[in-house]
């Protein structure tokens, strides 16, 4: 099982902090993203975080970010995506992970949502192609209320037509009110990376919890919680991703309100766990 660190667990850390503590845990990467180096594109800052990370035995898995291509700036978020896949490209990092439409809102006055994933997927494409020629494949995930579930993921995919890879993230998913294994299943062949994080779920029968909860599409309520605390069904998700020979990183999302580092790494041994019973090289009690 290949592990990775994806968000930090303070947020005064650089990435090269974040690599010692990779270390610490046994974490095989670490998957930065636009904080502290990189809080502005910065490819000098890149060779010398792959320098660091080289020399300490730790990889550099994915560089994620952030963005919106279905706002007003297209362009602007365009441009700025480009030069971060430079920094991907510098650091050798082999994806490029960028959000597309990340609104959690259920205003019905903006676009439709057909629109708003052709809008997407056009500045996707431009992205993808400027990556690709710097070595770098552009990977996606399901997020948000606009490009989430397994329908309109789909339709993503078919308007970027392009070789797209996957980014199981195995939360977000809940935002619109679907399962981890049923996205799993659907897009197995295409997925080259999973973001690995649990939900607290509650539906729409239950009165808002408050401070610390996200309202899904059909009315309910999630909050970020330990791995293996809240709702998804780890084994099962392992399970389809070990029997499809999925050989990528599992990198640790945390985004709740228990204290961050011991969260992940209560989370990190838990996952750990699941992916032995996955593999059944574990017994349920271990």
């Amino acid at each position: 099982m290949k592990t990775s660190i994806f968000t930090l667990p303070f947020p005064e850390m650089t990435f090269r902090q974040a690599v010692d503590y990779a270390l610490r845990l046994g974490v095989g990467a670490i998957e930065p993203y636009p904080h502290a180096e990189f809080a502005e594109p910065s490819v000098e800052a890149a060779r010398r975080l792959a320098d660091y990370a080289g020399e300490k035995g730790v990889g550099l898995c994915c560089f994620s970010m952030p963005a919106n291509l279905a706002g007003a700036d297209v362009r602007g978020e365009t441009e700025r995506l480009k030069r971060y896949a430079d920094v991907a490209a510098a650091m050798g990092s082999p994806y490029f992970h960028h959000t597309l439409a990340p609104r959690l809102s259920l205003d019905a006055r903006t676009a439709p949502f057909r629109t708003l994933i052709r809008r997407a997927a056009e500045a996707a494409r431009e992205v993808y192609d400027y990556a690709g020629e710097r070595g770098v494949q552009c990977v996606y995930e399901d997020q948000g209320f606009v490009v989430n579930g397994a329908e309109r993921f789909d339709d993503f995919l078919e308007a970027l037509n392009r070789e797209a890879g996957v980014v199981a993230d195995l939360g977000n998913i809940f935002f619109v009110d679907e399962t981890p294994e049923a996205f799993v299943a659907r897009f197995l062949p295409a997925i080259r990376h999973v973001h690995v994080k649990d939900y607290l779920v509650k539906d729409s029968r239950w009165p808002n919890p408050g401070r610390g909860w996200y309202l899904t599409a059909g009315g309910g309520y999630l909050r970020g919680t330990v791995i293996g605390h809240g709702q998804v069904n780890f084994t099962r998700v392992f399970s389809l991703l070990h029997a499809a020979g999925y050989d990528g990183y599992y990198s640790i999302e945390y985004d709740g309100m228990e204290e961050a580092a011991a969260a992940q790494e209560l989370g990190l041994a838990n996952m750990r766990r699941f992916m032995a019973l996955a593999a059944g090289e574990a017994r349920p009690t271990d």
